[in-house]
Parts: structure tokens; sequence; C-alpha cells
């Protein structure tokens, strides 16, 4: 039997419809992830590491510095806003993560 608790913790789920904050950079939003999410006892330094790995490994690292942005008012493409998506669950370091239609 698993432990709810642990479970959430060691798990991250991509909902189908992204739902990213539109005032926030590409950064900002990793960053905030992965301060609420990994634990208080990690370094500020190895945090911010982590969230440039995530960012280079999704190829967002280069448009970092962009406004999420929404379909109104411009901003990511729908490809970028999914691998942000991503980007905020493997900001929680977890062990298995669940993605609903990673490709639609």
């Amino acid at each position: 039997p698993q432990e709810a608790k642990s479970f959430r913790r060691c798990t991250g789920y991509v909902e189908q419809f992204d739902t990213q904050s539109p005032q926030l950079t590409v950064r900002e939003t990793v960053e905030f992830s992965a301060k609420m999410r990994l634990d208080e006892a990690i370094p500020v330094e190895s945090k911010q590491k982590y969230v440039d790995q995530v960012l280079q490994m999704l190829e967002l690292d280069t448009i970092g510095h962009l406004l999420v942005g929404s379909d109104a008012t411009g901003g990511l493409s729908f490809e970028q806003k999914k691998r942000l998506s991503i980007a905020v669950e493997l900001a929680s370091n977890p062990s298995i993560i669940f993605l609903d239609e990673p490709t639609s």
C-alpha cells in the first residue's frame, strides 16, 4: 500500500491543457515550482542549478526570459507551453511522471 502523501511527492502529472500563469516568464514559472515543491533543506543554489538543467533539457533555456502569455495577448507557442508544463513537473524531481496526451 502506498501512502497518499509520499506518492504525490514522488510523482508528477502533466495535464492535457496547460495552466501556466501568463504574467510570469518561462524561468520564473519553473523556479516557482522548484521552490514550492523541492525539500526546504536543499540549498537555493542547488535548486537554481536543477532549474537550469531542466530548462536546458527541454530546450527552454533560450526562451527563459519570455513571458508565457496567453492566446489573447500572444506569447509562447502551443509546443513551447507543452514543454513548459513538463518542465514544471520535472522541477519537483519526481521518480515517475504521467503525461496526459503529451503530443496533442
